[in-house]
Order: C-alpha cells, then structure tokens, then sequence
C-alpha cells in the first residue's frame, strides 16, 4: 500500500493548510510566510476563479503534508480569451522534503493537466525549486521561462505631484468602459485577466475585499485611459515576517526611525505582518507614461489617506512602464515565469511581443 495519497482539498482540510501557508518561503535578508488567515479557501477564489487545491495525505495517521492549487483562471492569451490553469501555492511540509511526497504531487499534476499546459511563477531567491525544474528532470514538467517579474512595494516618492482634474473614484456607471477597457488593454498584456466589474456589486469571491469605489479612473476627455484598484487583503491574505537576517535585523530600528520621521516605510518586528495595499489592474497603455504615472501618484495618496504606509504592484521586465517607478521608493522582490507542460508539444507559442501581466494580488 502507498504510504500517501493525493486527493481534492475540503473544508475540514482548512486548519492543516493554513500550516502549510505558514511555512517560511526563501528571500533576500528576510524569511516571509504568505498566509491564508483565516480560511484559505476565501484567498483561493482570489488567485484562482476556479480553484483546484489538491493535498497530499499521509495514509497512516491522514496527516497532511503537501498542497499545491492547480486551478483555472479566465486569461487573455495573444489577445484571445483562454481558461489557464495557474500552479500556486505549492507546499510541502519541511519534514517531508526532498523525498518522495514530490512525487506523489507531480503525479497529481500531470493527472490534472493532460495535453495541456499552465502557468507558474517561482521566486528567484528559491534556487532548489528553479534548479529542479528548470533542469528538465525526467518525470518532471518542462518549465519555459518568459523572463521575470518583480512584485515592487513602493515605500513612498520622491517628488511632490499635482493633482490630476481628470482622476476620480470609479462609480457603477463607468462599469462599461472599465470592462471595455480591459479587453482593449489585451492587445498589448500577455495573461491580462478577464474582468467583468459588474461582480463588484454582487461581492464575488474574486473581487473580495473590493468595491467600485476602491478604483480610481483616469480620462483623456472622454476617452478611459488609466485604471487602477486600491485593494486592503489583509482579511484573507496575509505576508508575515518570520525572520531577518543578521544584517537587516542589526538596522531595522535605524530604517525605522527615520522611516517614522518622513512617513515611509516601517519593517514589522519578527513574527508580525506587513501593512500594505494592493494595486488591482494598474492599466494604461504601454507607452503611455504620462497616464501611468498620474495613476501611481493618485493611488499612493489615496494610500497614505487610508493610513498605509505602502502599496505593491507586480510589473514584468519587459514593460516600459517599469521606469515610471524611478519617481518613487520601492523594494523590488523578484521571480522566474513560466509555462509548464509534460511535453514539449503541449507548451503554447506565444506572440513574444506582448508584455506579460501579473497582479501582484493574485500571485
């Protein structure tokens, strides 16, 4: 008999994988564990607008030691709208680690996906998981790089901003343009998700912690040109600190002090959480730096009004964009992307044009 088998998540799994999401995960000068409190099914129908959450259990005493969500997500794909499964959240118990729970969860996976191929992103400071997977070990996934991205936590900004007239809160009347306007955006974003706004008065599980008053628009006359959502998750998703290194331990009381004297922002003492906001659907126009820049700026004092002292967005290293970021502090965290299938044939050719798109709110 196998001493564990894989099987679909429940409910009454929920306690045993908040413990698994508490498991630190590698970084640089910081150990950070991405928490799920208090139940991880309510974060999964934010990553995932179908989860799939499969564990691994123990046979002789149904322990869990292993997770990974291998659900579908509506994306658009070369400017066509596509159903991609998204491998996140991936854990194994430290006890269990490099033995053969791996194998139990790649069997899983390849159960799942067949003939066809999903998404994933794995943090450059994780080596052993890049090494193992990139290196095309038989049995394995063939994972494809498409470049990285980096989820940036902007701290605060470097030049005082004018209030743009043209900028307000988003009402139920922009809905149509706000939906619009993603499918426009399409054209230029690889993986940009399909939002239909509308669920943001009908409380979605997708949009938790969301309502249209948490957008800001931005018009050239009529026309929508920037989108951008503050998005408060710490009522089901959590980034906690579990240990710094020597280094960052030593000045993290000198970087708060004068963190505190000029409104930036504040490193948590270990074992507490960051206090941030999300940014949902930053959008503009690839080129349009201008827009993209009045958005930022606009959303970092809605920020600061709401008492935060940081807000994240996740942009890749092919979007121009990315220089707009120059006008702020930030602390970037980088990671690999990937497409990833059982064979070679199964993996998509994209338009390597397109600019690959990520919420920092739905990694």
């Amino acid at each position: 008999m196998s001493s564990f088998v894989a099987r679909l998540a429940t409910a009454a799994d929920n306690a045993a994988i908040l413990a698994l999401m508490s498991q630190p995960q590698p970084s640089n000068g910081v150990q950070f564990a991405f928490e799920r409190l208090p139940n991880y099914f309510d974060s999964a129908s934010v990553t995932h607008q179908h989860p799939h959450t499969i564990v691994i259990e123990k046979q002789n005493d149904k322990r869990l030691v292993a997770m990974v969500n291998m659900g579908w997500r509506e994306v658009f794909v070369d400017g066509c709208l596509q159903r991609i499964r998204y491998g996140a959240d991936l854990r194994i118990d430290k006890q269990f680690q490099g033995g053969r729970v791996l194998m139990y969860i790649n069997r899983a996976v390849r159960d799942c996906v067949q003939e066809d191929w999903y998404q994933s992103v794995i943090l450059s400071a994780n080596d052993k998981s890049r090494s193992a997977l990139e290196g095309g070990r038989a049995g394995l996934p063939i994972y494809r790089s498409l470049g990285t991205i980096s989820t940036h936590t902007i701290t605060g900004r470097k030049a005082l901003f004018s209030p743009h007239k043209q900028i307000r809160r988003a009402q139920i009347a922009d809905i149509p343009a706000m939906n619009a306007f993603v499918k426009q955006m399409a054209e230029h974003y690889q993986f940009l998700p399909r939002y239909d706004f509308y669920q943001l008065a009908h409380q979605h599980p997708y949009f938790n912690g969301l309502s249209i008053d948490d957008f800001l628009v931005l018009f050239d006359d009529e026309q929508l040109v920037g989108l951008v959502g503050l998005w408060n998750q710490k009522g089901f998703k959590q980034t906690r600190v579990v240990d710094y290194n020597r280094t960052v331990a030593m000045f993290r009381p000198i970087y708060n002090w004068w963190s505190r004297l000029t409104g930036g922002f504040i490193l948590p003492a270990k074992g507490q959480t960051f206090d941030y906001m999300a940014l949902h659907s930053p959008l503009t126009a690839p080129d349009d730096k201008e827009a993209f820049s009045i958005l930022l700026h606009n959303a970092w004092q809605a920020v600061r009004q709401q008492g935060k002292r940081a807000m994240t967005l996740t942009l890749s290293e092919l979007d121009p964009r990315l220089k707009v970021l120059e006008e702020f502090s930030s602390i970037p965290l980088k990671a690999y992307q990937y497409t990833a299938a059982f064979k070679e044939q199964f993996l998509p050719s994209l338009d390597t044009q397109r600019i690959p798109y990520f919420e920092s709110g739905r990694l």
